[in-house]
């Protein structure tokens, strides 16, 4: 008993470290976002907004399947304090740009960053704690963003009114370091792993960041070749980087993955548009579309802190949460399609695209959880797939799904790509799309509820 005592101790310090590391992510993005104004005034580089985007998308998808060869070859406890080191120099550089052209440099370098350690903590979670523990963090993991949804944006623009854009850029970044460091030091040094002899994709990783370039860089009539273009070469590079069978599986974690890849396209690109559709399309005031934004986040936060709490990881638990769970997210999508279509007046527009966010939001919170559990739950027979390569083929089906869903969207709700004279025209359109996805979604979670018919270990890569 005496042993296990400091154990549980490990694995509760690590999990509140953890959590923290994900609150000040959230943070970060938030900060992002509401100082990008301020910066481009300051540095002349509204022209810049497609390259900037460019910069904060390519690198992370470049490092993102390196991670898992990172962790089957490198400490966490090195990676997470190294990474660490390199968010920091990325941040600094951004504070101290003299110019637009720098300060992406220094969104470059934090982007690398953000790519490798999104797999590490996802890996530090699978393989440093214990099952309970892990649950209990992917629950906090939603409810932690309910926090930083509120916190960052209030963090970003108090720090610079009162200290200015540079400040905001590096001033929470102690915390960050302390919060890292303090996952390195309670890592278990029995749960690192001996090197595995595998090697990094390179050439695949390249085609996926370079494929993340042209998504971002969408402009004029060239849109539609360059979200396909890009949309292709993301999608290709995907399948060839996940285990093998994956987007063809019937059961099992393979058929997790897609799922959970399909599931981000859906949810993200029926949310992360709805300022453009709210305010360009539906004529609201910065006052309500605000709230609409905010409503599927919280919806997902507070939803999925009581489903991590209570995980429904077993199959016939799964399909049954799934089901009721993809039928809010598919509501939400035809709510929002039905708004956008009748384009009724301010008041019931504004009634209309809150209830499908919150719907949205509230399926999202009760898949997200269990789709995370079931990718990171080691199964028995053993399917062939390494606790690493799950943590990174779970990150990049995620970041690849909301990619290509929320860049083509944007693009679309942009420039029309020929269908309708305006984002009121073109919101239809988009949410009959998203309606399409919404059903690859419901398919998807059906095999993911189903057991995996292979018996014997897959041959990986």
């Amino acid at each position: 008993m005496s042993g296990a005592r400091p154990a549980g101790r490990r694995a509760a310090l690590l999990a509140l470290a953890l959590l923290t590391v994900e609150f000040l992510a959230g943070m970060q993005r938030y900060l992002s976002q509401t100082v990008l104004p301020l910066v481009a005034s300051d540095l002349d580089g509204a022209h810049l907004y497609g390259p900037l985007d460019a910069a904060a998308q390519a690198p992370l998808f470049l490092m993102l399947p390196a991670g898992a060869w990172l962790l089957s070859r490198v400490p966490v406890r090195t990676l997470m304090l190294a990474f660490t080191l390199v968010t920091v120099l990325g941040s600094a550089t951004c504070a101290l740009a003299p110019s637009m052209p720098v300060f992406i440099a220094g969104t470059a370098v934090r982007a690398l960053a953000a790519g490798a350690l999104a797999t590490i903590s996802l890996g530090a979670i699978s393989r440093g704690l214990p099952a309970r523990h892990r649950q209990l963090v992917l629950a906090g993991m939603s409810g932690v963003w309910l926090l930083s949804s509120t916190l960052g944006p209030v963090y970003a623009a108090t720090t610079a009114s009162l200290l200015g854009w540079r400040w905001a850029m590096v001033a929470y970044l102690p915390l960050l370091v302390l919060a890292r460091w303090a996952v390195a030091r309670q890592f278990p040094p029995e749960a690192e792993q001996e090197p595995t002899g595998q090697t990094v994709p390179w050439r695949w990783a390249v085609v996926l960041a370079a494929g993340a370039a042209v998504l971002a860089l969408p402009a004029g009539g060239a849109s539609l070749v360059a979200v396909a273009a890009g949309a292709g070469a993301m999608l290709w590079a995907t399948a060839r980087l996940l285990p093998p069978g994956t987007l063809r599986a019937r059961g099992g974690r393979r058929a997790v993955l897609t799922a959970l890849g399909v599931t981000a396209a859906a949810y993200f690109g029926a949310t992360m548009v709805l300022s453009v559709v709210a305010y360009d399309g539906l004529g609201l005031g910065t006052a309500s579309f605000a709230v609409v934004i905010a409503a599927p986040g919280v919806a997902w936060a507070l939803t999925g802190l009581w489903t991590g709490a209570h995980p429904a990881l077993e199959d016939h638990p799964f399909a049954r949460r799934s089901r009721r769970a993809g039928g809010l997210l598919a509501a939400g999508v035809l709510v929002l399609l039905a708004t956008t279509t009748l384009a009724p007046a301010p008041p019931c527009a504004f009634a209309g695209l809150l209830l499908g966010a919150t719907l949205a939001g509230l399926g999202m919170g009760a898949l997200y959880p269990d789709l995370l559990g079931r990718c990171l739950t080691q199964p028995d027979p053993d399917d062939g797939i390494t606790a690493d390569r799950m943590a990174g083929a779970a990150v990049l089906v995620e970041s690849v799904g909301m990619a290509v869903a929320t860049t083509a969207g944007y693009a679309f709700l942009g420039t029309g790509f020929g269908l309708g004279a305006g984002v009121a025209d073109r919101a239809p359109w988009l949410y009959l799309a998203l309606t399409v996805v919404v059903a690859l979604m419901l398919h998807r979670l059906r095999a993911a509820a189903r057991p995996d018919p292979a018996h014997t270990p897959a041959v990986t890569s």
